[in-house]
């Protein structure tokens, strides 16, 4: 198969579009965790979130990207998404504290879970048009413009974002003072109070770029090329990924969806409590904290870039089964690393290069597999194995097992991170191995499927 040339124009706007979405789902992973965390001192209400928006997130996609096959509208889905997304982002910093005590009548138990509860919600509009212009269009729209060959550069490109988008949420944070961190003697109250305003110019900041990127995908995004499947039931769309007919004629598509399921069990079980975890349990705040990041971002990405140019050439499967050796073994080094920082360090690299690469194996792989008629219909499968299934498995999974409870200043029991949540994500991740094992054997005896 030839190696289809993107072009400039095409390029700059995946980058654009993923970097924008990626910082948005970046803070919706990471930054909003520690916002509410800063709002509240207790870790389930990022469970609630967690829970909640990768339910949305699945049920969106499952409707919106058969919407987008049947109406042959990728361009409109991101353009619109991205453009609302922006200002969903941008009314996080409105659920304060600070801003709820006085609606809750003065009753401060009331407001942490009035803030708890608002967060959440808001995370779930947020998600709905994230879900819509991002995991629904953007993923289909992607899918559509590449091919087998120049996927791995591309899957490796986009899986690169995430952290590309991380440090730039570092370095807008960091320019407010944020995350900020509990001061000696200060009560939780007093923080939440002080750390508000840097916090609500934060998602205001974040939340205008994400608009301004959705105006300008309008005039950016090449027209529509796909047909429209008007000649099919919308119904038949969103239930086609299901359907035993679908599965036996694409048995690879679901058996690294298999894969993925319990790889991101793994990332899920670590990853929404990731930034707290280095705040709060290991006591690593200020100067030392984006350093922290900075090396672990800085080295993993740097080593993911290299490995997509060669991706292709070497084999997605043999990056695979290494990935996910170092993923776990990265786990394994965080739950023993103690509270010391530079083994801290040396565990995220391995635990995220791991992890990224990974994903950029399975992400393309997916690619390549997925029933070229029903790109956008069978994005809500993907979604029910990578994102819903892992992100609620994975997150409670973790939350179970905290050790670390504690009562705050309202008498409430409340939970930090530890690092207990790092046993589930190397058995998670170690179970991958098996769909793994079997997608090798099935690209060996199903050789068109097989890596260039």
């Amino acid at each position: 198969m030839e190696n289809k040339r993107l072009g400039a124009k095409l390029w700059i706007a995946i980058i654009l579009i993923g970097i924008a979405g990626q910082l948005a789902w970046a803070i919706e992973n990471q930054y909003i965790n520690l916002w509410v965390y800063s709002q509240t001192g207790d870790a389930k209400y990022i469970t609630w979130m967690t829970t909640a928006s990768s339910i949305v997130a699945t049920v969106t996609t499952f409707f919106m990207g058969a919407l987008s096959d049947k109406l042959g509208k990728r361009k409109l889905f991101i353009s619109l998404g991205y453009t609302v997304w922006g200002v969903m982002v941008a009314l996080f910093g409105v659920m304060s504290f600070t801003n709820l005590l006085p609606l809750s009548g003065g009753d401060a138990v009331m407001a942490l879970l009035m803030v708890g509860l608002m967060n959440t919600i808001i995370d779930c509009l947020m998600t709905f048009f994230g879900s819509t212009s991002n995991d629904a269009a953007f993923n289909a729209f992607v899918t559509d413009q590449t091919n087998e060959k120049n996927r791995p550069l591309v899957e490796s490109i986009i899986s690169v974002m995430p952290l590309i988008a991380m440090a730039l949420m570092f370095v807008i944070g960091g320019a407010l003072g944020l995350p900020g961190a509990l001061a000696e003697g200060e009560a939780q109250s007093e923080f939440a109070a002080r750390i508000a305003q840097p916090w609500f110019i934060f998602f205001l900041i974040v939340g205008v770029f994400t608009t301004a990127v959705g105006v300008i995908c309008f005039f950016l995004l090449p027209k529509d090329t796909i047909q429209p499947s008007r000649g099919e039931k919308y119904i038949k769309k969103l239930v086609i990924g299901f359907l035993p007919k679908t599965i036996k004629e694409n048995k690879g598509f679901y058996i690294t969806l298999l894969c993925f399921l319990f790889f991101n069990i793994g990332v899920d079980s670590f990853m929404p409590y990731y930034l707290v975890y280095f705040q709060s349990t290991l006591g690593i705040v200020e100067g030392d904290f984006f350093l922290a990041m900075a090396f672990i971002l800085g080295l993993s990405s740097a080593i993911v870039v290299v490995i997509g140019f060669f991706l292709e050439r070497i084999g997605k499967m043999k990056m695979l089964f290494p990935a996910i050796i170092l993923m776990s073994a990265g786990a394994m080094s965080f739950f023993f690393s103690g509270d010391n920082m530079v083994p801290a360090i040396i565990s995220g690299i391995l635990l995220m290069t791991g992890y990224l690469v990974g994903t950029a194996a399975l992400g393309a792989e997916l690619r390549d597999q997925t029933p070229k008629n029903d790109v956008g219909a069978t994005q809500g499968v993907r979604m029910v194995f990578c994102v819903l299934l892992p992100m609620v498995i994975g997150s409670n999974l973790s939350n179970a097992v905290f050790q670390s409870q504690y009562i705050n200043e309202f008498g409430q029991t409340a939970a930090a991170p530890d690092k207990w949540m790092f046993i589930v994500t190397a058995s998670a991740a170690l179970l991958a191995l098996v769909p793994a094992v079997v997608l090798a054997l099935y690209k060996k005896k199903h050789p068109a499927n097989q890596d260039a």
